[in-house]
């Protein structure tokens, strides 16, 4: 073969490999993308973000003044009446409420011991994280009460029940 005729032939094997790359691409005209939509999954709210949680607790006087669900259908007054009622009274608490702090603890087994047993000698009894979590600081306590001095009584039967004495402090329920 002649050098003339093989630098033909690489020329043509050239062009021929340009047109079948780029032809079709010519040809074809416009291409239309399909890109797919997707909806973002919003991240979570910060806690303190959210509307502090209020729970309206009728007074005594204001409990006996509003009529059972039952006294109400008999009276003719509906249900979403009493709750309209509730819900436009004002949400602010008249007295603060009140804890025992027993303790904080990183053993998570001990504190889930400790909650059972005051539970089982009839306290109301939390901790917080819920579960406890191992490692960390797990606090221990004893409430809510609207009552200082009823839970500055319990204080001596929980000293003589876990040995811990615990400090009265008032409850926050977006305590943290």
């Amino acid at each position: 073969m002649t050098a003339q005729f093989k630098n033909r032939l690489v020329g043509t094997i050239f062009l021929v490999a340009l047109g079948v790359i780029f032809i079709p691409d010519i040809l074809d005209g416009k291409k239309t993308r399909v890109e797919e939509e997707f909806n973002a999954i919003p991240f979570a709210p910060k806690l303190d973000s959210l509307p502090p949680l209020l729970i309206d607790l009728p007074s005594d006087s204001a409990a006996a003044a509003q009529p059972s669900s039952a006294e109400a259908e008999n009276s003719g007054v509906t249900e979403t009446t009493a709750l309209a009622h509730q819900d436009s009274a004002e949400t602010q608490f008249e007295k603060p409420a009140y804890i025992v702090q027993l303790g904080t603890f990183k053993n998570s087994q001990n504190v889930t011991r400790l909650v059972e047993k005051l539970r089982a000698e009839g306290f109301q009894a939390h901790s917080y994280p819920e579960p406890p979590v191992e490692g960390e600081l797990n606090r221990v306590f004893v409430g809510p009460n609207v009552s200082k001095k009823a839970l500055e009584q319990k204080q001596q039967k929980l000293k003589e029940l876990t040995g811990l004495s615990g400090a009265v402090r008032p409850f926050d329920p977006l305590f943290k």
